[in-house]
């Protein structure tokens, strides 16, 4: 039978400082290979395209995981390109078309490199509190205000997808030119979701077309 040690005061704190080191250097490790967070500000604008996946193999067993392309959704129309925008939405635009971060929250912009008066914007955000019909009339007010000679076209509620939506076609005069606008807006599960476009009156009827292949095409 071996004799029993007896810890002393110097054994113990000897081994208390070895343990101390071994700790703080797997600590120090740690943080060492840890990403680091990035500073929010210095952050580059984030750029949504949306691409189909490649085909499957054959012979391939199909993947269950979730994909844009796994909704069923009409094929691409002719000179368009498919897109995807902050909070999953999904439409086309016409293929070419510059496209960057809007100013609106949740929102992205595609402007006709042919024609800077001419744009779309699309995307989603978090719902507001207010109502969906209240919080449009709201800001109508407040737009109206900030532009010269505003006229509603249209303001009213309509059934898109299978939910409420507001539609929203209005003019009103710039720099450019008298400018016509039309929107759609729709909720679903906590976001709100829109499809916008302008134009120059006189650019209006080709834009028009434009927007409603966007509405055909929009998901969710």
């Amino acid at each position: 039978m071996f004799p029993r040690r007896q810890l002393t005061s110097r054994w113990l704190a000897s081994s208390l400082v070895v343990a101390y080191a071994a700790v703080s250097a797997a600590v120090g490790t740690v943080l060492l290979l840890a990403p680091k967070e990035a500073d929010p500000q210095a952050r580059p604008a984030p750029t949504y395209v949306y691409e189909d996946p490649p085909a499957p193999s054959i012979g391939s067993a199909p993947s269950t995981s979730p994909h844009p392309s796994r909704v069923a959704m009409p094929a691409v129309p002719e000179g368009y390109q498919r897109v995807a925008g902050p909070g999953g939405l999904i439409t086309t635009i016409p293929a070419g078309w510059t496209v960057k971060r809007s100013s609106g929250p949740g929102a992205m912009q595609a402007t006709d490199p042919a024609d800077p008066n001419r744009y779309v914007r699309y995307g989603g955000a978090a719902m507001p509190a207010a109502g969906l019909v209240e919080s449009h009339v709201e800001y109508e007010r407040t737009y109206a205000s900030a532009h010269p000679n505003f006229t509603r076209q249209s303001l009213g509620t309509t059934t898109y997808h299978g939910v409420q939506a507001l539609d929203w076609e209005f003019e009103h005069d710039s720099p450019a030119g008298r400018r016509h606008a039309h929107s759609m807006y729709w909720r679903i599960d906590g976001v709100e979701y829109f499809v916008y476009a302008s134009s120059t009156v006189d650019s209006w009827p080709e834009t028009e077309t434009i927007y409603q292949t966007m509405i055909d095409n929009a998901t969710p």
